[in-house]
């Protein structure tokens, strides 16, 4: 890890829904320790109780690394949720209702700079471009490639990394890719594909997401062949669905026929997404991270492989001979390490 005794610190602040995740870069984009601090979010209080979690967890992680307040160049943060590229928060569900229009970055960079008593900057992005940032500078640290990242877990997001820098768009806004409309039939035919969370049909997070699988698997399982299906089993009141959906990944990982039959129909949807997004950008690479390739080695190979296929048979011959296909490697610190890595590229722009 870095040494950081000399050194300025630009500290990566990750907001998840519980928890609040945090390491940090030197000068030289080194992580300062391999392993993040960890704090409680508070979202469910509000954003400002979340505000005062940053600043608690900015002065555990420098305690808990021997570093002096005077180390921090810049702080990054990060969060799921739409938001535009100045960290203002649109509410979605489950939030707070004080979180709808929250100035996020203008807030925490407020409450650290009284904090520390001398202006401290801040850089918002987004969780998933946050980590997609952080991914392509662990795979071309010199900036020089094109890359997706696509990240199915809850919903589908996505980041765009050219020549090591994030396209977030005029308004913070680019890269979301799990909102591309595809071609795709439903999972039971016959049936009508529910829209996704956005309320538009066709998304590809309506197929590939946990949100959809929640939303089709009723249509599944009044099929009569799957009436003593495990997933029977499961209860839970008005959140049944979601607690099923939540259990598919590990039945997959068992080899049960339907829980893979699912995985495929997602991969499939994953693969043709991927074909827009090669013929909007010409990437060299796609990277797939997420919940999705959580499920062990042999259902990843089984997904990596059908997403690959999929996309070979509609991708442009060059695409489907040159995009290389990857599995992400940054793990759960991407968000963290890449919001520190974007607060880098801010304070060195400005020098």
């Amino acid at each position: 890890m870095a040494d950081v005794s000399t050194q300025r610190v630009f500290v990566g602040v990750d907001i998840g829904g519980t928890k609040i995740g945090l390491n940090g870069l030197d000068d030289g984009r080194k992580a300062v320790s391999p392993r993040w601090v960890e704090v409680e979010a508070l979202s469910h209080i509000g954003p400002r109780a979340t505000v005062g979690q940053i600043v608690v967890g900015v002065r555990k992680f420098l305690e808990t690394n021997g570093l002096g307040t005077d180390r921090v160049a810049a702080v990054g943060v990060d969060s799921p949720g739409p938001a535009d590229i100045n960290g203002r928060i649109q509410r979605s569900a489950n939030m707070h209702p004080d979180w709808d229009g929250f100035e996020l970055r203008e807030q925490a960079e407020a409450a650290l700079t009284e904090s520390f008593g001398r202006p401290i900057s801040v850089s918002y992005e987004n969780d998933v471009n946050a980590a997609a940032l952080w991914e392509s500078f662990v795979g071309a640290p010199r900036g020089n490639e094109v890359m997706a990242l696509l990240a199915p877990g809850t919903g589908l997001g996505g980041g765009i990394v050219i020549n090591g820098l994030l396209l977030r768009g005029a308004r913070g806004m680019g890269g979301e890719l799990g909102h591309i409309e595809i071609v795709h039939p439903p999972f039971v035919p016959g049936t009508q594909q529910p829209p996704c969370g956005c309320g538009q049909k066709y998304c590809a997070e309506a197929y590939a997401s946990l949100a959809g699988m929640a939303r089709m698997l009723p249509e599944v399982l009044k099929l009569p062949k799957y009436k003593d299906h495990p997933l029977q089993q499961v209860t839970g009141g008005d959140d049944v669905w979601r607690k099923r959906a939540y259990q598919v990944r590990g039945l997959a990982a068992k080899g049960d026929e339907l829980a893979l039959a699912i995985f495929d129909w997602q991969s499939q949807a994953i693969g043709k997404l991927c074909r827009q997004v090669a013929d909007t950008i010409d990437p060299d690479r796609i990277v797939i991270g997420g919940g999705f390739i959580e499920g062990g080695k042999e259902l990843t190979d089984r997904i990596m492989r059908t997403i690959r296929e999929t996309f070979d048979q509609l991708a442009f011959t060059r695409h489907a001979a040159e995009v290389r296909f990857e599995t992400a490697t940054a793990a759960d610190q991407a968000g963290c390490l890449g919001a520190a890595l974007s607060a880098w590229q801010y304070a060195h722009k400005s020098e």
